[in-house]
């Protein structure tokens, strides 16, 4: 550490500071702060940087807290901004009793009329502290408030022992009862005031300490007992060792990773690169650890302005992106009255914003080079990917599907542009990223599989669960979780149609229970005279799309393992903007072949305000896709004849296939989507896309019996689902599928070198379709079924004429 830096700090604190087995290697899942706070990351403001930059205290008058809560009322507070903390050097000395007292000079009119103020913008508040008795009331043998014959002098540590990084206080001896009296006559104080966060700073082991030389892990159970009982937050700081993250977990609702973030660089800079870089190991560290009840603290976002941040705009970008996707607490330390059009644009992105509010904290793929993959399993289908170069040249950066276990073929959305890139089938690349740059995505699957590993943050353990990791046994992503303990269970949330419990089989190993949507199904066997990897030991399918969870429970046998989840998710139903069912008023036009790359190469438009559309469907959700344009302007939209937002579908340059507005979370049924055109010179429809509870099954699922001479066909770039079909050439070939539901859809391509097909229902030919066209259409619904009598059925289609006859997908009603 640099004198500089220890120099520094010091001053600023000084100001205030009068008052003070079983495999190779295995971690226990600590369990969260359980006090009802900090349900997502924290988002605000803090005072510190700005305190550095200047040099001085000037940053934490009642003028200048006022001012930042009504810029942060005015150009934040709507993006989800709340808190406004005060650091180091609020107070002015202490009372009779040892306790705090706001300066009189910063706050003239009490600490309490900036807090009202905050209040009434409808913020919170924060305060500093630090761990320790200050020396003075030692000296003083004060006494404790509320606690008769309790005094300083009874409760410190001796011989007497420094408190804090700067030795600034003495040592609390929490032995004596007196000790959390006293903590607590603090946080009653800090109540009264109307204080919403404390920021607890110096604590150990960590802060330059990484021993229990200083150990200040009494004075932050001691404070979390305090201040629970106010519903205030707990933060710790700085640098915490993370080999003591089950104490952290328990009684904080963040804690620092770090050293400051700032540089130190007075008048110069708020920040360096230096500084960001060197929390993306932080980052892969930590990620585990964050979750509801406690987050990773990174320090200040210095973001907002870029004649003071100390970054380029690429590094400025790369630092959201990387608090946003670890879920790090979001605050900023600019001066909210002069952040510069980028650096306001960073701050309110809002869906950035949604991926740091997710709570999913996101990890590495490697850290073996500078071009760094990192994800997170949203748990429905989708996976927040950051592509991250932290090389001082130019280069590409990949991510590869396999890698994130994400199974299929993937549409990608730039979160920064609000562009949807496009679907593609393995993975997908940034080419020549510059130096620190970065891109974060959201990768959406098209249907199919998505993996869940043991250590997912999705997944909540609930027991005296441990991770087991580098055991070298074949584990998928080379650990497991396990416990001894009988009625231990993991919980899991997601959103598909299907999930299968894959663990290792031993001989160790016993019952678990399961439970699906808190429904007991079975209790599965997961013992075996041999060890045996990556056994799926419960598979359940054909749920309604959308929200469940799974539940395993231990019942016996020494031990219960996990190693991966591997759950299913239905493709949205594309409807294309000519179909029937698409009920249009006003002066619409088809346009067709513009090579634009619009879905089936054709789009609807209008050039008339107040024209419409709507579509009446069943499912859960649905997706508006159309094309952005400088020509385009706003549209309306409305969900069961409800007003739900103005999308603004204008772009300096054209761009296809654009999702527009999307809605997921509706109850199953029936619903009717309604777009109105508001503004610009067109409004146009490119597609539909429909989530519901059918099921979407691909080609190549082990489902299908073919029987002849079938071949796979991948890769083929034409539009398939999952970019594959199978096929034949010999007529009589066919194929079989057995399904639960009471409809079904055959979809495949059609092209000149095809023709006729049979159809069989449950043994019945039901119609001879003809699968010819012209020019090449591909996810065709050739055959439809619906009205099935609840239950199993069995389609079947034999090749009758044509070159070829193609499958490429089938849908199922349940």
């Amino acid at each position: 550490m640099k004198k500089a830096f220890k120099k520094a700090r010091f001053a600023v604190i000084a100001l205030a500071l009068l008052f003070t087995g079983f495999g190779f290697q295995a971690d226990r899942v600590a369990q969260a702060a359980n006090n009802g706070l900090a349900q997502k990351p924290l988002m605000g403001w803090s005072s510190y940087s700005m305190q550095v930059y200047s040099g001085n205290g000037a940053w934490i008058t009642a003028a200048q807290l006022k001012a930042q809560s009504d810029a942060m009322h005015a150009k934040l507070q709507s993006h989800g901004y709340e808190y406004i903390n005060v650091d180091a050097g609020w107070n002015g000395g202490m009372d009779g009793y040892g306790r705090p007292v706001p300066s009189t000079v910063l706050y003239p009119n009490g600490l309490m009329d900036v807090i009202d103020y905050v209040h009434a913008n409808g913020q919170k508040f924060g305060l500093y502290m630090i761990p320790g008795m200050s020396p003075q009331a030692y000296n003083d043998d004060l006494p404790i408030f509320g606690a008769p014959g309790c005094s300083m002098q009874d409760i410190a540590v001796q011989p007497l022992t420094t408190a804090d990084y700067w030795g600034l206080g003495y040592k609390i001896n929490f032995a004596n009862p007196c000790a959390q009296s006293y903590i607590n006559s603090i946080a009653d104080l800090f109540a009264s005031w109307g204080v919403d966060f404390v920021k607890f700073d110096s604590v150990t082991p960590g802060s330059g300490h990484n021993d229990t030389t200083i150990d200040a892990r009494g004075d932050v159970a001691a404070w979390s007992q305090a201040l629970s009982a106010h519903n205030i937050w707990l933060e710790i700081s700085w640098a915490l060792d993370h080999n003591y993250v089950d104490t952290w977990k328990q009684y904080a609702n963040g804690w620092r990773v770090d050293w400051d973030v700032e540089c130190y660089c007075v008048n110069t800079a708020l920040t360096s690169w230096p500084n960001i870089a060197r929390l993306f190991p932080d980052a892969a560290t930590w990620w585990r650890d964050a979750g509801p009840g406690g987050w990773n603290d990174f320090d200040s976002l210095d973001v907002g302005n870029g004649a003071m941040d100390g970054l380029t705009q690429d590094e400025r970008q790369t630092a959201m992106s990387l608090w946003a996707m670890s879920s790090a607490q979001l605050y900023t330390g600019n001066d909210l009255t002069n952040l510069d059009a980028f650096g306001l644009s960073l701050l309110t992105n809002d869906e950035v914003i949604a991926v740091n509010q997710a709570g999913r904290p996101a990890h590495p793929v490697s850290t073996a080079s500078n071009q760094q993959a990192w994800y997170a399993n949203n748990g429905d289908g989708t996976y927040t990917v950051g592509l991250y170069n932290l090389g001082s040249s130019a280069a590409t950066v990949a991510v590869n599907w396999n890698d994130i276990g994400l199974n299929g073929a993937a549409s990608v959305r730039d979160l920064w542009s609000h562009t949807d890139l496009g679907t593609f089938n393995t993975g997908y690349s940034a080419v020549n990223l510059p130096a620190h740059a970065s891109r974060l995505l959201k990768v959406t699957a098209a249907g199919g599989s998505v993996t869940a590993n043991d250590d997912d943050t999705g997944i909540k353990y609930a027991g005296a669960w441990q991770r087991s990791y580098n055991r070298g046994l074949g584990d998928y992503q080379d650990d497991v979780h396990f416990t001894q303990t009988n009625n231990d269970y993991f919980e899991y949330a997601f959103q598909g149609t299907g999930i299968d419990l894959v663990t290792e089989k031993d001989a160790s190993q016993g019952n678990v229970d399961i439970y699906v949507d808190n429904v007991f199904k079975q209790t599965v066997n997961t013992a075996s005279a041999t060890r045996q990897l990556q056994q799926t030991v419960y598979s359940v399918s054909g749920l309604p799309n959308g929200p469940h969870t799974l539940k395993a429970v231990k019942k016996s046998g020494t031990y219960m393992l996990l190693d991966k989840l591997q759950f299913r998710v239905a493709s949205p139903i594309p409807v294309n903007d000519t179909d029937p069912a698409v009920s249009y008023t006003g002066s619409w036009t088809l346009n067709g072949n513009r090579g634009f790359g619009d879905y089936q190469d054709d789009v609807h438009y209008t050039q008339t305000n107040n024209d419409y559309f709507q579509y009446a469907f069943n499912g859960t959700g649905i997706e508006l896709v159309t094309e952005k344009d400088p020509a385009q302007g706003n549209v309306d939209i409305y969900v069961d004849n409800v007003f739900k937002q103005t999308v603004n579908t204008y772009n300096p340059t054209r761009l296809a296939q654009q999702t527009v507005y999307a809605i997921g979370g509706l109850p199953s049924g029936a619903h009717t989507l309604k777009a109105v055109k508001k503004s610009g010179t067109f409004m146009l429809l490119d597609e539909l896309r429909v989530k519901s509870s059918q099921l979407q099954y691909n080609d190549t699922d082990p489902g299908i019996a073919y029987t002849g001479s079938w071949s796979l066909n991948g890769n083929r770039g034409f539009g398939d689902y999952n970019n594959d079909v199978h096929f034949t050439q010999t007529n009589n070939d066919y194929f079989q599928f057995a399904f639960t539901g009471t409809g079904v859809e055959l979809i495949t391509e059609k092209e000149a070198g095809q023709g006729n097909v049979d159809i069989y229902l449950d043994n019945v030919l039901q119609t001879t379709v003809n699968t010819s066209s012209p020019t090449r259409l591909t996810n065709q619904v050739v055959y439809k079924a619906t009205g099935l009598s609840s239950g199993t059925h069995t389609l079947k289609a034999v090749k009758k004429s044509g070159t070829y006859m193609l499958l490429d997908s089938l849908r199922v009603t349940p």
